[in-house]
């Protein structure tokens, strides 16, 4: 059974506990004061969400992943390689800033040690979804260089 492991985040109304295991099968869950509780299964193609035992439904348009929670609708949109932004129902909420260590060969979480930038005029449902977004798809896009420049370190070295 793999370990769990947990770090701690600074966030906008307080510490956000993140606990993960790695492999064979990654599960992460996002939780902190107020906040409900989201679990994701990261994947920077198909990842998966619940927010207090829903099902959260997630669709992926070229660059953009979209959550719909209620009335709310929350997208993550890739800016660049390693910046996205988070909107909800159209609104800027956050700016995120990924590391190249995301992209490694190996990176199961791709939003592990991503950094976000909140905006005014949020909640702490927007924070626990728009974290665990970041967590489970990134804070960016690889483009197809990068992949490239991976594959082949992963393959040779």
């Amino acid at each position: 059974m793999p370990k769990l492991q947990q770090r701690v985040i600074n966030g906008p109304f307080g510490p956000i506990q993140v606990s993960h295991d790695r492999w064979p099968s990654v599960v992460a869950r996002v939780q902190g004061a107020g906040m409900p509780t989201v679990t994701v299964v990261p994947d920077r193609d198909h990842g998966a969400m619940n927010v207090n035992g829903q099902n959260v439904p997630i669709r992926r348009k070229s660059r953009t992943r979209t959550a719909v929670l209620g009335d709310r609708t929350y997208e993550l949109r890739a800016t660049s390689l390693r910046r996205a932004e988070l909107r909800r129902n159209g609104v800027r909420i956050a700016d995120a800033r990924g590391s190249y260590r995301a992209y490694a060969p190996g990176s199961t979480i791709p939003g592990l040690d991503a950094r976000i930038d909140w905006s005014q005029g949020i909640d702490p449902t927007d924070v626990a979804v728009a974290q665990s977004m970041v967590l489970a798809f990134g804070a960016g896009a690889p483009g197809a260089v990068l992949r490239t420049v991976f594959f082949w370190v992963d393959n040779f070295s």
